[in-house]
């Protein structure tokens, strides 16, 4: 009933105010001695100055809707999957100080993320026209693939942002910083830089998009998880089930291990990374 009632009004906001509406997309693909497909997609709904909301009046309010997906294959086998949405609503968008209101979702396959939903409210600080602080607080619930339930958490969330516009060179530059530790341990955090560099092309509503994104999780510095396993093959055993070590060696296994489906033992070949890099380039449609 409560996602009904949310929907009907997210419907009946877009339909009684005119949105900006931005369409992005690309795909590489290869085949031959490697088969690799690749699917990125975005859009956005967004809404800048008065909008009339019911009998609710909203002067100088920013009002944005925003997801993104991206997918791949390697030789035919699932390889990336990860995507994004958010809605936030932030009050006096253009003054000294603007409150704002947002929630978020996610997932990253790479970073084994099934999901992390996020509530959050806060306040904006701006420090002239381009450059902005801002705060908010967070209430998430976050799984990762070897989890059994999700995790309930809190966070901070600390954002510096450099916003301008380059009218002689036709560039539209957007840089943000999150830093978001958690209530109870500041050494486990979340961090992203994200840089978009938009250039004006010869069509006012096309751009060319050059987009940077740092993402660093203190989860997998603070622990080695891992990620992929092979088998484990001794130098008298060959590949072995863990009652042939036992007996051999006399003692149990004493390093990190599990077994295959017929109790093969098994040893970690990788492990996640902490780190991740994103660089894309691609087209961006604004109706």
């Amino acid at each position: 009933m409560n996602r009904l009632l949310i929907t009907s009004c997210f419907i009946s906001l877009i339909i009684a105010e005119p949105m900006s509406l931005k369409f992005s997309g690309s795909y590489y693909g290869r085949r031959g001695n490697l088969d690799y497909h690749y699917y990125t997609g975005s859009f956005s709904i967004s809404k800048y100055g008065h909008i009339q909301f019911g009998g609710l009046s909203l002067p100088d309010t920013e009002f944005l809707f925003a997801a993104d997906r991206a997918k791949s294959t390697y030789d035919n086998d699932p390889y990336e999957d990860d995507g994004s949405a958010i809605l936030k609503v932030d009050l006096s968008a253009n003054q000294k100080f603007s409150p704002f209101i947002f929630a978020e979702w996610e997932f990253d396959s790479l970073y084994a993320l099934e999901s992390r939903t996020n509530i959050g409210a806060g306040g904006k600080y701006r420090f002239g026209p381009f450059f902005s602080i801002s705060y908010a607080a967070l209430y998430e619930q976050e799984k990762y693939t070897d989890d059994t339930t999700h995790t309930l958490l809190y966070r901070h969330s600390f954002r510096p942002k450099y916003k301008r516009k380059f009218e002689s060179l036709g560039l539209f530059m957007d840089w943000q910083i999150f830093y978001k530790p958690r209530f109870d341990n500041n050494n486990q955090y979340l961090l992203k830089n994200i840089l978009l560099l938009s250039f004006q092309t010869f069509y006012d509503a096309l751009t060319l998009d050059i987009s940077y994104q740092y993402e660093f999780n203190s989860k997998y510095e603070l622990n080695n998880v891992v990620r992929s396993y092979q088998y484990s093959i001794d130098d008298t055993l060959g590949y072995y089930f863990v009652e042939d070590y036992s007996e051999y060696y006399g003692t149990d296994i004493p390093f990190v291990y599990t077994t295959d489906s017929d109790g093969y033992v098994m040893i970690p070949s990788e492990y996640y990374k902490p780190e991740d890099y994103t660089v894309s380039i691609g087209f961006t449609f604004i109706f």
